[in-house]
């Protein structure tokens, strides 16, 4: 698979994904991604994008100013 945005080769990483809503900030740790070797660009399997959106959602509705979690504790 090669990146949609420089046609880079990507590898296996894990990277923190983060979200900035208004109120809160939600920070995962060592979520699974394909990233390109030559820009930076983060690619997800269908699989971690739905859990990522499962558990932003969940977390969005804490009343808490910033949320941090381990996916791979998370996930397991």
């Amino acid at each position: 698979m090669k990146c949609f945005m420089c046609n880079g080769d990507f590898i296996e990483k894990d990277v923190n994904y983060v979200v900035d809503l208004e109120k809160t900030i939600i920070i995962i740790k060592s979520v699974p991604a394909r990233v390109c070797t030559q820009c930076g660009e983060k690619f997800f399997d269908d699989v971690v994008a739905r859990s990522l959106e499962k558990m932003v959602n969940q977390f969005k509705e804490l009343n808490t100013e910033i949320v941090i979690v381990n996916y791979k504790e998370k996930v397991a």
